[in-house]
């Protein structure tokens, strides 16, 4: 699991564990699809379901055993192959909140009441250990960030998976994070003192390998609670479609440098031109302090100071101890960097500074809106009978996307809205319906 927050996306976002941090959890129920589904001719009322019955509160864990040598690594594989085809839990964590290039620390991999943590960084070859979890059902919370990152890092893709925040919602749940829900559903309370803590130092305290080894001991009553009750709803098939749809998922290796967009921090859209371009000479000697230390640029300078920096630059303020006030001095090399950038700014020409950033200019279409409101009132309807958050049923880019389909071809067809607006089939027979 990753912090709750940085304040540059160098490659995709981090998350936490036990729920949406700082924009972090992405919705995963927004895209395209293929599976079993509903009866065609409308929506599927759902049937009642209790709530969760208190599932039994399972046994103290046993001690993780930490996987840093051949040895242990042996074992782990060795019990892998023993289980078969058992579902797999896991769960990474990684060290975004304190390191500029994120790296995946720790996999934790959870087989029934144990707890095995992979350590990436000891040297030991896990490429053993991802052959054999591509071919395993893996269990996992919030699985996008997860997969992503161990793609980039291994090249490892997922086979098939079960991701409970996904189950959560498609049941209805309105707390959706790890945490959250084992609380209600399993009865455990998880412990998130670490989960800010930097995950690449060694060695780990007890605690923290605990920390890590509850990701994962616990999913399997988790799974099981939820899946009774998608199974309750005659949802399985929904949850099966998404969660094939996001081990299909083509993940980017890397993100690419945007240099027109990379440096405008939040707070930069609304200042003026001027100062905007002090902002722009300021983020630069950041980022390139932070790669070089290897830390966050929120380690390095925060946005607050940096604003507030460019808003005295702007006025004419030249002195860096009144410009980046402080209780210590700025280390010597960066202080030069950020006095040649206060120098660079100041000179431009007002035709070189930087403009505001503005959305996407789109033509305005008052029949599509008139077409996507009325569906979303579709929408929002069929989500109520269904007792589903809307934006799970569809979100605004899918109710625009099924209306431009509708527009195109005179009606809506559950084939129509996965092959031209690449819904999922699930979602797609429902809105359609």
């Amino acid at each position: 699991m990753g912090p709750p927050f940085t304040t540059t996306d160098h490659f995709f976002p981090p998350r936490v564990s036990g729920g949406p941090a700082g924009g972090v959890k992405r919705n995963p129920l927004t895209g395209a699809g293929c599976a079993s589904v509903p009866p065609r001719g409308g929506v599927v009322p759902s049937p009642p379901v209790t709530a969760p019955s208190p599932t039994p509160l399972p046994p103290p864990a046993p001690a993780p055993l930490f996987v840093a040598s051949e040895g242990p690594l042996a074992a782990l594989l060795a019990r892998l192959d023993a289980d078969g085809a058992a579902p797999v839990a896991l769960d990474t964590e990684a060290d975004s909140f304190h390191h500029y290039y994120e790296k995946v620390c720790l996999v934790q991999v959870g087989l029934g009441a144990d707890a095995f943590l992979a350590d990436p960084l000891a040297g030991v070859d896990l490429a053993p250990l991802f052959a054999r979890l591509k071919a395993r059902t893996l269990l996992l919370h919030g699985a996008d960030y997860d997969l992503r990152l161990l793609f980039r890092g291994y090249g490892f893709r997922a086979s098939s998976l079960f991701d409970t925040m996904i189950a959560a919602q498609l049941v209805g749940e309105k707390e959706i994070g790890l945490a959250a829900l084992l609380a209600a559903r399993v009865g455990v309370s998880l412990d998130k003192a670490h989960q800010r803590a930097d995950w690449s130092e060694r060695p780990l305290s007890p605690s923290m390998s605990a920390y890590a080894a509850a990701d994962v001991v616990y999913l399997p009553a988790l799974v099981a609670s939820l899946k009774a009750d998608l199974e309750a709803k005659g949802r399985l098939a929904w949850h099966a479609e998404e969660c094939a749809r996001l081990a299909g998922t083509a993940f980017p290796e890397g993100r690419a440098a945007d240099t027109e967009n990379d440096w405008r921090i939040k707070g930069s859209n609304g200042v003026s031109d001027k100062e905007r371009a002090f902002v722009r000479a300021f983020w630069e000697v950041r980022e390139a302090r932070a790669r070089a230390l290897d830390r966050p640029p929120f380690r390095v300078l925060t946005n607050e100071r940096l604003l507030a920096a460019a808003t005295l630059a702007a006025k004419g303020e030249r002195d860096l101890a009144r410009l980046f006030p402080g209780p210590r001095p700025l280390p010597g090399p960066f202080a030069e960097a950020l006095k040649g950038a206060v120098e660079a700014a100041a000179v431009l020409a007002p035709a070189d500074w930087p403009k505001p950033r503005r959305g996407e200019r789109t033509e305005t279409d008052p029949a599509l809106e008139r077409e996507v409101d009325a569906l979303k009132k579709t929408r929002d309807a069929k989500a109520v009978a269904l007792g589903l958050d809307p934006s799970v049923l569809g979100s605004r880019a899918a109710l625009t996307a099924a209306a431009r389909v509708k527009r195109a071809h005179g009606r809506l067809t559950p084939e129509l809205l996965v092959a031209e607006a690449g819904l999922s089939r699930w979602r797609s027979e429902i809105l359609a319906g």
